[in-house]
C-alpha cells in the first residue's frame, strides 16, 4: 500500500509539474506576443533598406540579383522582428533591416539599421523551410558555424524561394568548378611525378636544355649517362627523373 502510494504521489507531481511549464510557456508565448512584439511597419523598413542599399552599402561593381522581403527574429530578441531586405549579389547576400524603437526611446528616436553578410562561397549553405515554430516560411543562411534565419513577408514567399533557387544554383555551379579545379590540381600533380624526356632540336646546348627544365648540365649528363656535353639533334634526352 505504502509503495502505491508513493507511486501515486510522483505521478501526481510530475503531472503537475508538466502542466505548470505548460502553462508557463503559454503564458510567457502571450504575455511576449500581446506586450512585448514589437515591429517596424513593413513598408516604411522596405523603404529605409532601399535606400540602404541604393546609398552606397554595395561595392564596386557588385549588383543585386535576387531581393527578397523579409523579417527577422534574433534569439536574444524574439519579439522585436526587424523588417528589410535580403539581397543576393554574385558575391555575397545581404540583409538590411530596421529594428522596431525601444517604447522608452522618443518618438524622434532615429531607427536602428541592421546588417549582416554571408560571404557567397562554397561554404556557404542556404535551404528553405518553416522557421520561427514552424509559423512562417524562410530561409536559413549557413556557414560554419553561423547561422541566421530569415522569413518571408507575408505574400513575397515566391520573391524568398527565387532568392534561395539562386544562391543554391550558384553553391552548385561553385562547387562543381571547384571538384574539376581539385581533379585538375590532382591530375597535374601525377602529371609532374612522371619523368620528362626531352628530343634535343637544332641550335639546343646542354646548358640551355638544362636552364630551360631547371636543372644543371651536371644532372642532365648523371640521368641520361652521358660522357660530357655534347647532345645530338634527335637524340631523347631525360630533363626531370619521375617523382615518388
Amino acid at each position: 500500500m505504502k509503495e502505491n502510494e508513493g507511486l501515486y504521489r510522483a505521478g501526481r507531481f510530475i503531472r503537475r509539474l508538466v502542466i505548470g511549464l505548460f502553462t508557463l510557456v503559454v503564458v510567457v508565448a502571450a504575455v511576449g506576443y500581446f506586450f512585448l512584439m514589437r515591429q517596424v511597419d513593413p513598408e516604411s523598413a522596405w523603404a529605409s533598406a532601399k535606400r540602404e542599399l541604393d546609398g552606397g552599402i554595395l561595392r564596386y561593381g557588385e549588383r543585386p540579383m535576387r531581393i527578397a522581403r523579409v523579417y527577422r527574429r534574433r534569439p536574444t530578441n524574439y519579439f522585436r522582428a526587424a523588417n528589410g531586405l535580403l539581397i543576393a549579389t554574385p558575391q555575397r547576400v545581404l540583409f538590411i533591416g530596421i529594428e522596431p524603437r525601444d517604447k522608452l526611446a522618443g518618438a524622434d528616436a532615429p531607427a536602428a539599421i541592421l546588417t549582416s553578410e554571408f560571404p557567397d562561397d562554397t561554404t556557404l549553405y542556404a535551404t528553405t523551410h518553416r522557421i520561427y515554430s514552424l509559423t512562417a516560411h524562410g530561409i536559413v543562411l549557413t556557414r560554419g558555424n553561423r547561422t541566421e534565419s530569415y522569413a518571408a513577408s507575408r505574400g513575397y514567399e515566391d520573391d524568398l524561394d527565387s532568392l534561395a533557387s539562386y544562391v543554391q544554383g550558384r553553391q552548385r555551379d561553385e562547387r562543381a568548378v571547384a571538384a574539376q579545379d581539385r581533379i585538375l590540381r590532382e591530375q597535374l600533380a601525377e602529371l609532374l611525378k612522371q619523368p620528362l624526356h626531352y628530343v634535343v632540336q637544332r641550335g639546343d646546348a646542354l646548358s640551355t636544355i638544362a636552364a630551360r627544365y631547371n636543372a644543371t648540365p651536371a644532372e642532365i649528363r648523371e640521368w641520361n649517362h652521358l660522357p660530357n656535353d655534347k647532345v645530338r639533334i634527335g637524340a631523347t634526352l631525360l630533363v626531370r627523373p619521375g617523382r615518388k
